[in-house]
């Protein structure tokens, strides 16, 4: 057998460059989520269970013409997906 340049020969297996690699990228990977996650939880928490508020705030901003009303369209559909969405367990 040759020898590589790094000194092992071509019939060994070079050691995993980064152990634990895999534990850290789970890790990474669920704190990521966390904090994507947590802003609508919190919103979830603080918009009230019905969409009548949502709705007519909305629809009073754009009949004043502080907000377009696709901007008002937005926040309505933004607030039933909202509603819907339930993060997994």
């Amino acid at each position: 057998m040759s020898d590589l340049p790094n000194g092992t020969s071509s019939g060994q297996e070079l050691p995993h460059p980064h152990p634990g690699t895999a534990t850290k990228d789970r890790n990474t990977t669920e704190q990521l989520t966390d904090a994507l996650t947590t802003p609508l939880v919190v919103a979830q928490r603080v918009l009230p269970d019905s969409p009548v508020p949502v709705v007519l705030g909305a629809g009073a901003l754009a009949l004043i013409g502080l907000i377009e009303w696709p901007v008002a369209a937005a926040i309505g559909l933004g607030y039933v997906a909202l509603r819907r969405w339930h993060p997994a367990q």
